[in-house]
Parts: structure tokens; sequence; C-alpha cells
């Protein structure tokens, strides 16, 4: 068997495992999207009162509101401007904090796998027209 051959079939084993964990990866940061919804940041402004702190918001051309539990407000920095995030379809919905970052791992981990399947199949092709 020549190097050449050796080296075909190396890539298109690692080429169709690359693919299959590609489509999964963006597979499931698809259905995470889907469940989840996006998440758009803003700022808030955290307003302390007797009987406890509201948040206010600005997101799709209106003004928002919802209280505070006392966990949320142990974590608010600055009550001036507290970056939170909205979910794009109900922004009545917020979150003082980052959204996960599970879905962005799992997306860019599917596209680093669909660039190793695509230089895979293009080694292959080169090692194909060249033999």
């Amino acid at each position: 068997m020549e190097a050449s051959e050796v080296i075909s079939v190396v890539t298109e084993v690692i080429g169709w495992i690359a693919l299959a964990g590609a489509l999964v990866c963006l597979l499931l940061a698809l259905l995470i999207r889907l469940a989840d919804g996006r998440w758009l940041r803003t700022d808030a402004v955290v307003i302390d009162q007797e009987h406890g702190s509201t948040v206010r918001w600005f997101a799709e051309g209106a003004f928002h509101q919802r209280r505070l539990s006392d966990e949320e407000r142990v974590h608010v920095r600055n009550v001036e401007e507290e970056p939170a995030y909205y979910r794009e379809r109900e922004p009545d919905r917020l979150r003082l904090h980052e959204p996960p970052v599970g879905r962005r791992v799992t997306r860019w981990l599917g596209f680093v796998l669909l660039a190793i399947a695509s230089v895979a199949g293009l080694v292959n092709l080169v090692l194909m027209l060249a033999g």
C-alpha cells in the first residue's frame, strides 16, 4: 500500500467522523436555540424600595420592569447601569447574568469539526486527482 493510499483512507475516516460530529453539534446548538431563544444585551437600572428591589430596562421600543428576588439583588454591582439580557421574542423576560455558554461552545465545536471535515475532503480530492 502506497503512502498516498494510506493518507487517503485516514483522511476519509477523519472526514466522515468530523462531519458526523459537526452535524450532531450544530443540531444540538439549534435545538438549544429553539428551546431557549435568543438573549440580547441591554442595560438595566435597579431601584431599591422599602418593600424590595425592582429592575427596569428598555427593550423592543418599550420600558419593562419586574421585581428582583433577594438572591438576584445580591449579585447586582452597579444599580445605575447593570448589564442584563432580555429574551428577543419576550422582552419582559430578563436575566441579570450572561446566558449559558453551552450553546456557543457547541456551535463553535460544530464549526471547527465542519472545517476539519472540509479540509479532509479537500485533501482526499487532491489525492484522487493526483493519483
